[in-house]
């Protein structure tokens, strides 16, 4: 594909979603077009403000959290996973309301809970091992457990 087709297809995809500079190299890539353009074209859709890391990651965080109902570990390291800079992830995670936070792992344990049985030892690593693999810390699930 021709470096320009692909910059304006790009342009329409980015101003319907928000997308990271990783997703952005695997629609190049999908789509055949040279490897020396790659960094032109991510070049221009920056500077053209079509793609932001800081707001690709804001946005990622809070649709995760409000509809996905994954913890911080795990939104941490699927930022990581798709190429934002760590200080960048951080910087974001920060700005997460904790008391929302805890309450939101207070909810999906109480309903988690209800469906679980066996003695009180095997319930509380049953929710232990749920709440890690939503990626809970173990600090604000103590609470709970």
């Amino acid at each position: 594909m021709d470096k320009n087709v692909a910059l304006d297809k790009l342009r329409a995809i980015c101003s319907r979603q928000e997308k990271s500079p990783s997703d952005i190299l695997g629609y190049l890539k999908r789509w055949n077009v040279v490897q020396d353009h790659h960094s032109d074209i991510l070049e221009k859709l920056r500077s053209e403000k079509f793609i932001d890391e800081h707001r690709y990651a804001s946005a990622f965080t809070r649709d995760k959290l409000k509809f996905d109902r994954w913890g911080l570990v795990k939104i941490r390291m699927m930022l990581n996973q798709k190429g934002i800079e760590k200080r960048i992830s951080e910087k974001v995670l920060k700005e997460v309301d904790l008391d929302a936070y805890r309450s939101m792992i207070g909810q999906e344990l109480k309903k988690k809970r209800k469906t679980l049985a066996g003695t009180p030892y095997e319930i509380w690593a049953k929710l232990a091992r749920y709440g890690s693999s939503r990626g809970y810390e173990m600090e604000y699930m103590e609470e709970f457990l």
